[in-house]
């Protein structure tokens, strides 16, 4: 039985940089757009501080395998997260917070010519006021870019899953990271044999 290999997503960065509401924001947004999903996260030893990340799965059809060794989309927040960069697939689509890192490792053009810079953090000060919301800067980014789920489906799910004191400054940053650049990258789908172990 040809499955297909489901579609990856990684954000990487630091403990209370918002990377792992992220992802659940995203991951609920596909399963609500029909997709098959699998999300996972994991946090340092320090929470805030250390190394935290969360991956989403998904798929058109049911994921038989829940973890991924390598990524196709890979968003950094912040340098901690570098090592990450390893995982990226050939011509993957990275994405980084460049108000933060000022340039990626020069192995990483080598894998792929697919990175974007954002400066999700600068964006979310100069704009909002707060950097907190630059995770959904990033977020609207990697979901316009790479056309995963539409706006619509984004704000409805984040009000779901945050306070409603900060429903309309999330909804800004989501459309500010949306519109941010007209780049379209798309996601490659390749199909495996049973779980291509």
């Amino acid at each position: 039985m040809n499955l297909k290999e489901p579609r990856s997503i990684r954000i990487s960065g630091m403990g209370g940089q918002g990377n792992i509401l992220m992802g659940l924001i995203l991951a609920e947004s596909l399963v609500s757009e029909g997709y098959w999903v699998v999300q996972s996260q994991h946090y340092g030893a320090q929470v805030r501080g250390g190394l935290s990340f969360c991956d989403v799965l998904y798929s058109e059809e049911v994921i038989d395998y829940p973890k991924a060794e390598a990524f196709d989309v890979l968003y950094i927040m912040n340098d901690i997260a570098f090592p990450h960069l390893t995982m990226i697939k050939n011509n993957g689509i990275v994405f980084y917070d460049s108000s933060y890192i000022k340039a990626l490792p020069q192995t990483v053009s080598r894998i792929t010519k697919k990175i974007v810079a954002i400066p999700a953090s600068k964006l979310a000060y100069e704009e909002l006021g707060n950097t907190n919301v630059a995770n959904m800067i990033g977020l609207g980014a990697i979901a316009k870019n790479c056309e995963i789920v539409k706006l619509d489906t984004l704000i409805r799910v984040m009000k779901k899953r945050v306070n409603p004191r900060f429903f309309e400054i999330d909804e800004k940053a989501l459309k500010i990271g949306y519109n941010y650049t007209n780049k379209k990258y798309e996601i490659k789908t390749n199909e495996k044999n049973g779980r291509g172990l």
